[in-house]
């Protein structure tokens, strides 16, 4: 059995992923666990583990440090790297210090399985087969990349693509794409977003397989166009995964690839949305809803557009810019609303109560009316609450009490209300009788790893360091 250490300053986290695979079925046994990387370090020099699995966020020495200074005890280490954090630049790093992969919170099961016959085959002395190659070529156009982008393409023999070119294709869903014999590029680029990129001449034949036997479970395929400049790969995968996105936007899963869009009609749609918020004229917002569902219905806008309409639209009614209320990712959208109609719906119901509410009042009103807000969320705030909520509930114009608690309270609704959330954590975590798990559900926070990260930050520890301290 090769031998595995599982690094993390979460004792819920290290317990899940040693329950989510059955180790022993790859050839892998747990022999160890740490919750720092000075703790780690240690552990790796009595244990000698094959593999550690390490966050990157960690106190006392991050996972980064712990990769740099573990590879000098041992150049056979194979390191993964467990991270709550999808970003770029972390995955970078995690691979230039010598990751063999970089898997997202909360951890799939196929994910981690995969990584571990990776690693066998590469402790076997076969050869690696790093899917996640490319992230640390990509964000840097520098000659001596490009040259290492044409090492890889040649290592997996993608044919002719300086003159018979590449293309670059983003599946969204929970499962990697079935049946690919042709040669492959392969890049995680998601929690349930993967990229490939392959020669342009299997493209066709590849779209007409996956539209006869759609892959089950996937939601949206996006093809980019041809390419034959490696220094646009970055670029393609984007476009892929916009065209990938499409499924929200046609309300059917589907593999979709370019088509032309109506952007200068949408963006003419919004100005008289602009126009019509103003005036408060409902009838005219309604005949511009109805033309923006027709353009959506014709499948002359994608998901950008949709993210476009639902910014804009927000920002027009509440003069809230970039703050607390406004979407910024697809991902974000897409979890929010099945498709692009309901978010149209759901927009125009907000729009029909704006309409109908009076002329919010000044921000000298007199404080009994904060009061009674801030007395609303101090009863409420372990319940799914937001800005909206509370326009609902005083019928007032969200953007105004937004300025109340920061006249009023010194602080955003957000700060206040997570505060609030900590604090009753804080009490819950000095008695066993709820875990860490539950207590984040038990005062409203429905993904974990989110209100970990929002609990160090207001007390400068970790949930399970904060209980450690209280016995």
């Amino acid at each position: 059995m090769r031998k595995v250490l599982i690094v993390d300053d979460e004792s819920w986290v290290v317990e899940s992923l040693k329950d989510l695979v059955d180790w022993k079925h790859y050839g892998f046994e747990v022999v160890g666990q740490a919750y720092n990387g000075a703790e780690a370090l240690v552990a790796i020099g009595s244990l000698k583990p094959d593999v550690v699995f390490t966050d990157i966020r960690m106190p006392e020495m991050n996972g980064l440090e712990l990769i740099q200074r573990g590879r000098r005890l041992s150049s056979r280490i194979q390191f993964v790297v467990v991270s709550g954090y999808a970003e770029f630049a972390y995955a970078q790093k995690a691979l230039t210090y010598g990751a063999v992969a970089y898997c997202l919170k909360p951890f799939d099961e196929m994910e981690i399985s995969g990584v571990l016959l990776k690693i066998n085959k590469t402790l076997d002395g076969a050869k690696s087969d790093p899917d996640y190659s490319l992230i640390q070529l990509l964000d840097d156009p520098s000659s001596e990349n490009q040259l290492k982008l044409q090492e890889e393409f040649k290592k997996y023999r993608i044919p002719d693509w300086s003159t018979g070119g590449f293309v670059a294709v983003v599946a969204v869903g929970p499962r990697e794409l079935p049946d690919f014999y042709e040669p492959v590029l392969k890049l995680k680029i998601g929690t349930s977003k993967t990229a490939y990129l392959f020669g342009a001449r299997e493209a066709e034949t590849r779209k007409r397989k996956w539209i006869e036997h759609f892959p089950p479970g996937t939601k949206g395929i996006g093809i980019s166009e041809k390419m034959t400049d490696l220094s646009v790969i970055k670029e393609a995968i984007a476009l892929a995964d916009l065209f990938a996105h499409q499924f929200f936007v046609n309300a059917e899963a589907g593999v979709f690839d370019a088509q032309s869009y109506k952007n200068d009609e949408l963006n003419k749609q919004m100005m008289e949305m602009n126009d019509a918020i103003r005036d408060k004229d409902q009838k005219e917002a309604n005949l511009v809803f109805e033309r923006i569902e027709g353009l959506f219905r014709s499948r002359s806008l994608s998901i950008r557009h949709a993210f476009q309409v639902y910014n804009m639209t927000v920002s027009f009614l509440f003069g809230l810019g970039q703050a607390e209320n406004i979407l910024y990712s697809y991902e974000q959208l897409v979890q929010s609303y099945p498709q692009a109609f309901a978010m149209l719906d759901e927009l125009q119901k907000l729009t029909a109560r704006y309409m109908r509410s009076s002329d919010s009042p000044s921000v000298e009103t007199k404080n009994q009316t904060f009061n009674a807000i801030l007395q609303f969320v101090t009863s409420h705030f372990n319940e799914d609450i937001s800005l909206q909520n509370l326009s609902d509930q005083f019928f007032m114009n969200p953007s105004y009490i937004s300025q109340l608690f920061k006249k009023e309270a010194g602080e955003t609704f957000t700060t206040y209300i997570s505060r609030l959330r900590i604090a009753y954590a804080c009490e819950l975590l000095s008695s066993d009788n709820y875990s860490v798990h539950e207590i984040a559900e038990k005062i409203g926070y429905h993904d974990y790893f989110y209100f970990t990260r929002i609990f160090k930050k207001i007390t400068g520890k970790t949930p399970t360091q904060y209980r450690g301290e209280q016995k």
